[in-house]
């Protein structure tokens, strides 16, 4: 029996041995071969990428572009081709799809697609920079300089000193001088971009003045006005808007910003003069000059907690800080500040003494870039405001913005989707 046993228990172990080696051999074999399907998964998709990138660099050197371009590789790393094209979607839509081709047998091939999204209405509100300019003229940048938000100039930006920028910047042209060198110190804590698309301006006020008449719901005024805002009781938007024709003026109109009938604008085809607290939404436009006699305020601070309030000041020409007794220390404005075809400037901002800060909470775009204080070789003001310019977030959605403020749209085609498929295997009949 000692001898049967031993018999079949040694080929009972030879058996399990040569089964589980059968087994490691299979499994090996078969990892080898995914290995080499996933090697081949990834080239058929790299195939697809690089079509892709080549399909838009040559669409965004040329949009009329349309292709195809197809491609063949075939080095040590990757065999295979790439077809890329553009295809219409619409008159300002469109899609730029590529397609790899890799062999993977005599009669199988891989194909990946990778389809790319573009749309050239995008409807953006100018209330989205904080900071934005046509042209900067001589105007630059010092030292205690900051502001939070995005900055966009369609000029050269200029710098002397070390200002801070809290967000990206970007411009048309480029800095004067370039960034890290000469004068300039600037610090970008989000990074800077030059020879960007630039941002055309509207060419004219269409919307506010439309949106401004009585039949619209809105308010009109032929000649100078003073606007004072009053935030009305504690409770929420009840503020008001009082109009004189002049500052001590008899109240020659009422306001109340919960109407639901008023359209939000108040245009002013002169001078239009601001001041007070606002609890409310309102658009406040002059077809002249636009001029800021006092702080300019919200009722609720969004930076403290929850606020509905929300003004646009905008004007035709110039928006200007006013020399006079309430701004002859810091100035604080509330507010998307607009200037269509001028400047928001200090009034007599190189001969006024040093007035302590300039506080902007919302907003300040401008055709020319106004100055609003003057500095010495060190950088120090030595006439009107230095400035502090703090975004408020709430505008970083193009839907929140005054009333009928303008907006503008895209130049280029935005990239709005990216879509990549999973791979398709095509085997020959």
């Amino acid at each position: 029996m000692g001898g049967k046993s031993g018999i079949i228990l040694v080929t009972g172990f030879s058996f399990i041995l040569s089964y589980i080696s059968l087994n490691l051999s299979k499994s090996a074999t078969r990892t080898i071969e995914n290995m080499a399907f996933y090697n081949q998964v990834t080239s058929s998709h790299s195939l697809a990428t690089a079509g892709a990138n080549v399909g838009l660099s040559s669409f965004y050197q040329d949009t009329s572009w349309r292709g195809p371009i197809t491609q063949e590789l075939s080095n040590s790393n990757i065999q295979g081709s790439f077809t890329a094209r553009i295809v219409d979607l619409g008159v300002d839509k469109c899609l730029l799809r590529s397609i790899s081709t890799y062999p993977i047998s005599p009669t199988q091939r891989l194909h990946d697609t990778i389809e790319v999204y573009f749309n050239k209405t995008k409807y953006n509100s100018f209330s989205m920079f904080a900071w934005m300019t046509n042209f900067e003229g001589n105007v630059f940048w010092i030292s205690k300089d900051t502001v939070w938000g995005r900055v966009h100039s369609n000029g050269a930006i200029h710098v002397n000193g070390k200002p801070v920028f809290m967000e990206k910047v970007t411009e048309a042209k480029a800095f004067d001088p370039k960034p890290g060198t000469g004068t300039n110190k600037a610090i970008f804590k989000n990074g800077y971009e030059t020879g960007v698309a630039t941002i055309d301006f509207p060419n004219d006020f269409s919307d506010l003045i439309s949106a401004g008449q009585p039949v619209n719901g809105g308010r009109t005024y032929n000649s100078e006005i003073w606007v004072t805002l009053s935030p009305g009781s504690s409770a929420n938007n009840d503020g008001q808007a009082y109009i004189r024709g002049s500052e001590s003026g008899p109240i020659i109109d009422s306001i109340a910003l919960s109407d639901p009938s008023f359209s939000g604008v108040i245009l002013g085809t002169g001078k239009v003069n601001v001041q007070g607290t606002l609890d409310g939404r309102l658009s406040i436009t002059s077809l002249s000059n636009l001029y800021i006699q006092n702080d300019v305020l919200y009722e609720s601070d969004p930076r403290l907690g929850n606020s509905d309030d929300l003004l646009g000041l905008l004007a035709e020409k110039d928006i200007v800080v006013v020399d006079n007794l309430p701004n002859s220390t810091n100035c604080v404005i509330h507010a998307s500040i607009f200037s269509r075809d001028g400047s928001f400037t200090a009034e007599h901002y190189n001969t006024r003494s040093a007035n302590g800060e300039l506080h902007v909470l919302g907003s300040i775009v401008q055709y020319v870039r106004g100055p609003v204080g003057t500095f010495n070789s060190q950088g120090d003001i030595t006439h009107g405001f230095s400035k502090r310019y703090r975004y408020d977030q709430r505008l970083a959605d193009p839907t929140y913005k005054p009333p009928h403020y303008p907006g503008y749209y895209v130049k280029t085609y935005a990239i709005t989707n990216w879509w990549e498929s999973y791979h398709k295997l095509e085997t020959d009949n």
